[in-house]
């Protein structure tokens, strides 16, 4: 008898398990991929980080701007020359998706915090039909980052495990070695 209920119990958490939706944090087929150029960073880091005449940069890299994805003075700003963009390629954009911008259970409740104010040096934009579906704001030295997607209801309390950023880093210097 127990069998039974054991067995059932067993189908239909397997049902329930390959029902469930994969949901993705953004809604994409390409990915350009912005850095922070080393000039620009030794600019910022010269002046203080309080260079009045760059406070959109700070903005950018110090905050969480912009909060709307049709903010044309932060494209305008990261398409200007302090910043390296990249398109990334489509078998990386594929990895992003499957791997690493998806809601999934993780143990990063466990990992430790580094506790750094966040400088949002790589920024990724994400496009769905050449529209811009999201942006994600990442800071690889501290373990934090700021995303505006135009999906409704996205739990990113899980992203950003010590594995992913390692990943993303490793993603990121194969592109920035190409320049």
């Amino acid at each position: 008898m127990i069998k039974r209920y054991l067995i059932v119990l067993l189908i239909f958490l397997m049902i329930s398990c390959k029902s469930k939706e994969e949901k993705r944090f953004f809604d994409f087929d390409s990915i350009e991929y912005y850095s922070l150029n080393k000039e620009k960073e030794k600019e910022l880091i010269e002046n203080n980080r309080k260079d009045v005449n760059n406070s959109l940069f700070n903005k950018i890299i110090y905050s969480d701007f912009p909060t709307e994805l049709t903010n044309t003075v932060f494209y305008k700003t990261i398409n200007s020359d302090g910043f390296s963009k990249f398109e990334l390629s489509q078998k990386d954009v594929e990895y992003l998706k499957n791997d690493v911008f998806k809601e999934k259970f993780s143990l990063k409740m466990f990992e430790m915090v580094k506790g750094c104010a966040p400088e949002y040096r790589d920024i990724l934009i994400f496009k769905k039909k050449n529209e811009i579906s999201g942006i994600a704001k990442i800071c690889l030295f501290c373990g934090e980052f700021y995303f505006v997607s135009s999906k409704k209801e996205i739990q990113t309390e899980n992203f950003g495990t010590e594995e992913e950023y390692n990943s993303l880093e490793k993603l990121f210097n194969t592109y920035k070695v190409k320049n």
